[in-house]
Order: structure tokens, then sequence, then C-alpha cells
């Protein structure tokens, strides 16, 4: 299932090519028909409690970090929460304003994605 999942973020971003949202995703995959909701969640490896997205089946959160990861075919950046909100879905903590800050409780931090390799000179 996470090669599948896989499959379908790259076609999507294919066809759409930037600020791709994970909100967008979710609702790619259940048209499918492609589970997607569990209890995983994806954060920033400096400070757990700013989380990039909640709520993710382990094929799902797999994918997306293989994806940025190992296969380095997408890459995330920050986007304004109100992109979030024109997709539909916001998780229910504030919006983490600055990524060098150590929260102590749990933060968002809207991002998107697009093509590419995370690791190229001048990303």
């Amino acid at each position: 299932m996470k090669e599948r999942i896989k499959e379908i973020i790259i076609e999507l971003l294919t066809q759409r090519a930037e600020n791709v949202s994970f909100a967008e995703i979710e609702r790619i995959l259940e048209r499918k028909g492609i589970s997607y909701l569990g209890d995983y969640s994806i954060h920033m490896p400096s400070n757990k409690n700013v989380k990039l997205w909640i709520g993710m089946s382990e094929d799902f959160c797999k994918a997306v970090v293989e994806l940025m990861f190992k296969d380095r075919t997408i890459i995330p950046r920050n986007v304004p929460s109100t992109l979030y909100i024109f997709d539909g879905k916001i998780p229910d903590y504030p919006v983490a304003e600055n990524l060098h800050h150590m929260y102590e409780t749990e933060r968002w931090f809207p991002i998107a994605f697009s093509l590419g390799n995370l690791y190229e000179e001048g990303i």
C-alpha cells in the first residue's frame, strides 16, 4: 500500500507541480479508496512538538517520509495556513511561528509539497 500511496502523490504533484497539501493528498487517497487515517504523525526532527501532519496511517506516513528523504523526489515548503483553510482541513493546534523555538506544547507547521530533491544545491 505504501508504494501505491507514493505513486498517487507523485501523480498528483506531476499534474499540479507545487503546493500540494496533506489535506489534498488525503482527499485523493479517499477518492481512490485507500486507507490513510491512523495514529501516526510527522514532526520536525528538532522538536517533536512541531507537527507537520497528524492522524496518518503508517503507510501514508512512511510514503511521505521516503519520498522526501530516501527517494528524494518531493520537497516540503512552508505555506500559509490559509492554503489548508481552502483545502478544508486544519489540525487543531496553534501554528508554529518560529522553528528555532523549542515549543513545549504541540504546534502545527503548515507545509505543502512540490517535485524536486530536498538535497539539491540552491534549495
